[in-house]
């Protein structure tokens, strides 16, 4: 990772954990619509969070590639860790990255959720590394936009959106998750829809 980008992430690190505590900030799952052209984010559900103002940042958890940091790196301390790395997005993809399950974490990381946290910097994924809480998945590489953009994608219908759930980042097989979260994001929007209409009064 160079040290512009990890000079980037350190801010955004600041920035989130602040709107976490003043509660400015938000963490939503994205669902890429049908027919996104960007091969990135095709069919793709990214958790991410966003502190208002600010970047958006988070990673895709949909996208298991076939490779374990058992297999790919050696030594007995990554031997545990067999389960595979997913794709997090198109930017720093050679870095790693970690979202996770813990009571308190005294490292470094993002609160998305309350006791869900994503670890960005290498001091925290290295702790992570050495004691591993008993949920934790690792990404290669993350999803960021700039102050504004995601807002526009937004406008451009280019992503579906309901709330997150931790269990939801930790599925074991998430070969349907796209499709079975267009069917809930779809429903959520109907309602609510449906909730906007007038009634009508009758006569």
């Amino acid at each position: 990772m160079t040290r512009a980008r990890l000079t980037a992430l350190l801010a955004f690190l600041v920035v989130a954990t602040v709107a976490y505590g003043q509660g400015s900030s938000k963490t939503l799952l994205l669902i890429a619509s049908p027919g996104l052209p960007d091969p990135n984010f095709r069919e793709a559900v990214v958790l991410v969070t966003q502190a208002e103002g600010a970047e958006a940042t988070g990673v895709i958890i949909n996208r298991p590639t076939d490779r374990s940091l058992a297999e790919m790196l050696p030594g007995e301390r990554f031997k545990r860790f067999k389960e595979p790395i997913f794709f997090g997005g198109p930017v720093a993809p050679q870095g790693l990255f970690a979202v996770f399950q813990a009571e308190k974490f005294s490292g470094a990381a993002v609160t998305m959720l309350p006791g869900l946290y994503l670890a960005v910097v290498p001091d925290s994924i290295d702790a992570l590394l050495k004691d591993p809480p008993p949920k934790i998945r690792f990404f290669a590489g993350y999803s960021g936009w700039a102050p504004g953009q995601l807002r526009g994608e937004l406008d451009r219908g280019d992503w579906l959106v309901v709330d997150a759930e931790a269990d939801t980042v930790f599925l074991k097989d998430t070969s349907k998750l796209w499709q079975d979260m267009v069917r809930r994001a779809s429903a959520v929007r109907a309602d609510a829809t449906r909730s906007r209409r007038p009634i009508s009064s009758s006569r």
